[in-house]
């Protein structure tokens, strides 16, 4: 009873859980920010120094923005976990997507937290690459949080080549792995028996 049972479950999908886990450890951070950033939108708080209905939601948009950088600003790890996901999405043989995940991530990761930054920034709120002056937003000082967002052109533009070199070469041997393999030729005494069969 245990035989066939065990037969009929489906196995996990694990290239589609790799997948996914990558996608969350890269955007997660950025749509966490968003998230913050919504809240104000949807409780119609204008960016400005003043709490946000009494709450002191700057707080929280400063710790978010400050995760989101941990993973944005380590280029390396970002791009790893790109080729991460673009190797599980060959293994469940999708190469767009896995195509696309080594394009695109690696672009989504620190933009979307920048440009988070840029639509809440008001006069007044001074941000730059050298951290020189203040930002305070919702009642929390924003500090690097808000300053970092100015480096990050600069850093794309350091690593985008690299980025679309790994991809092309990554989704080059990609194609090559999950094209459909042409059928092997029938052998001669196959076609035979397939000829008598049908007689």
């Amino acid at each position: 009873m245990e035989g066939p049972e065990f037969e009929g479950r489906e196995r996990a999908p694990i290239p589609g859980i790799v997948w996914m886990l990558c996608v969350a450890l890269l955007l997660g951070p950025a749509l966490l920010v968003w998230i913050v950033r919504g809240v104000g939108y949807a409780v119609h708080c204008a960016p400005g120094p003043e709490l946000c209905h009494g709450m002191m939601l700057g707080g929280g948009l400063h710790d978010a923005l400050m995760l989101a950088w941990v993973v944005a600003t380590n280029v390396v790890p970002m791009l790893l976990l790109s080729l991460v996901a673009a190797i599980a999405c060959f293994a469940a043989r999708r190469p767009l997507l896995g195509t696309l995940s080594v394009l695109l991530l690696p672009l989504l990761t620190p933009v979307l937290p920048m440009l988070a930054v840029f639509v809440t920034r008001y006069d007044g709120c001074e941000i730059n690459p050298d951290g020189i002056g203040t930002c305070v937003l919702w009642g929390a000082r924003m500090g690097r949080s808000f300053h970092t967002a100015a480096t990050i052109p600069d850093m794309i533009y350091g690593y985008v080549p690299y980025s679309f070199a790994l991809a092309l070469v990554v989704s080059l041997i990609g194609w090559f792995l999950v094209r459909p393999k042409a059928p092997a030729p029938m052998h001669a005494t196959a076609r035979i028996r397939r000829y008598d069969d049908e007689q």
